[in-house]
């Protein structure tokens, strides 16, 4: 049984897929962003760098966009040897999509391979090829191929997703047409200003019904009524489908909250008493295997291969429903046998197949750790739900007191000698604590007094509220204390 869950009237809006009670698909979409993975542009070219076969694309967003030489059409029909020059100039306007989001860092990375994805076929006006997917047989791939050339031109390419197999023909063919029609429809004329937005994705109507035939589902929960109503009208006749407007505040909705708070934490037990730990660091994602309570009845080879397997199920579905990207390292606990090695590579590539992001299985290094690479599309679940921590910066840990005192020791010793009579500090209570200890001497060694009152940090720190003389000092404090007792 599959229930998918619609919650448009958020803030971050969310599309969920349940698997008989379990979470198996989850997609949050953030209201007002710009330059999703999808987005369409009519772009101008800013830089052609040759050295690098790539040009930045001025796209109308805060950086410009990066496209590769081989993510041109021209260059896919032409002689491969010749330059990026040969096929962009500076100022020269193009369509262009986003294929992987921009970050902090740098802009999104471009395609001019525009693609238009269905629920059962990507038309791509450019592609120039007929793509099947593996889980469709050979027989059933050629005569899908044979048909699908008829509605093609030369330059036209066609992916067929795997319910393009079991859907009838005029199905099929029209979701081509409505596809061709939207391209069209797009298409900037010569005398178009660039850079102009041509589509932007994350219309919940227009993701949901691309991601899979609505008619797999056994039931909907929309927490929008126009939405709800406009699913319905997309349900083929005698679908069995129910579309339900579940108001806000229904327990589904809990449930998802709850899986979602689930997602957040580093730690997750499996069933048999074993956990993973999910670390992300700057450069990758790490998930560490623990065998935790589990002991098993068997051999410990056996107990190994037993945790292993029931680790590699959770950890395929955490890193689909988090969207971990780039590397990602599993550490599993360790096979001395080859063959247990080989039965979780098994395991790992049935789940990947499930996957709807290109995901690749590279194998166990020397060191028992698994190799996958994960196409990144869009930011990770981590990065769509929280936000660097004001305190410390992101790091997830802060300096000590001890540290921080001393900082201040050596930012009071370049004020030796001054012609001031005092100095005020305003420092954390830890901080306070420790350079009370030693502020006779300091004072004997610096020639002038010091002043400490408490500060309400969230952190250890401090800062210097005032130079000059003693008495205004004093008279400073007291009238800090009587504005504070009011």
């Amino acid at each position: 049984m599959k229930t998918l869950i619609v919650q448009a009237n958020l803030p971050e809006k969310r599309i969920a897929l349940f698997e008989h009670g379990k979470l198996a698909d989850l997609k949050i979409v953030k209201s007002g962003q710009k330059g999703k993975a999808g987005s369409i542009f009519f772009g101008k070219v800013e830089k052609v760098v040759k050295g690098m076969q790539a040009a930045f694309i001025d796209i109308g967003l805060e950086r410009n966009g990066f496209i590769r030489v081989e993510d041109l059409p021209a260059y896919r029909r032409s002689d491969q040897q010749k330059s990026i020059s040969s096929f962009l100039h500076e100022g020269q306007k193009l369509m262009v999509q986003i294929k992987k989001e921009g970050d902090e860092w740098k802009g999104p990375a471009l395609t001019a391979n525009i693609e238009f994805p269905g629920s059962s076929l990507v038309y791509m006006p450019y592609g120039g090829r007929i793509t099947v997917s593996r889980k469709i047989d050979e027989s059933g791939a050629g005569q899908l191929r044979a048909w699908v050339s008829k509605f093609l031109d030369d330059e036209e390419g066609v992916l067929l997703r795997t319910a393009a197999a079991s859907l009838p023909a005029d199905e099929l063919k029209d979701e081509l047409y409505r596809l061709k029609k939207e391209f069209k429809e797009l298409l900037p004329s010569h005398s178009s200003k660039a850079p102009l937005p041509l589509k932007e994705t994350g219309d919940l109507l227009e993701t949901i019904l691309t991601e899979r035939s609505i008619s797999v589902y056994s039931e909907i929960h929309c927490d929008d009524a126009d939405l709800a109503e406009s699913l319905r009208k997309h349900l083929p006749e005698d679908c069995e489908t129910s579309v339900n407007h579940s108001k806000e505040g229904s327990e589904i909705y809990d449930t998802l909250d709850s899986e979602i708070h689930k997602l957040q934490k580093k730690a997750v037990w499996l069933k048999n008493g074993a956990y993973l730990l999910i670390e992300k660091t700057e450069a990758l994602h790490v998930i560490d295997v623990n065998s935790g309570k589990f002991t098993g009845k068997d051999s410990q080879r056996q107990t190994i291969l037993d945790t292993n397997k029931e680790a590699a199920l959770e950890a395929a579905r955490q890193i689909r429903l988090r969207n971990l990207n780039g590397i990602i390292l599993i550490d599993f606990i360790d096979m001395k046998e080859a063959s247990d090695q080989k039965s979780i590579l098994q395991v790992m590539q049935k789940q990947v197949e499930r996957d709807r992001i290109q995901t690749r299985i590279i194998g166990f290094t020397e060191l028992n750790l698994l190799q996958i690479t994960r196409k990144k599309t869009s930011e990770d679940l981590d990065a769509l739900l929280t936000e660097p921590c004001r305190v410390c910066a992101g790091k997830g840990r802060v300096d000590s007191a001890e540290t921080v005192a001393l900082r201040l020791a050596r930012e009071l010793r370049q004020y030796r000698y001054m012609e001031d009579e005092a100095i005020w500090v305003h420092a954390e209570l830890g901080v306070m604590a420790i350079l009370e200890r030693g502020v006779r001497d300091l004072e004997k060694e610096l020639h002038f007094r010091i002043f400490i009152t408490a500060g309400d940090w969230e952190k250890p720190g401090y800062e210097l509220r005032h130079i000059g003389d003693e008495k205004d000092i004093r008279e400073r404090i007291s009238q800090q204390e009587k504005n504070i007792d009011k």
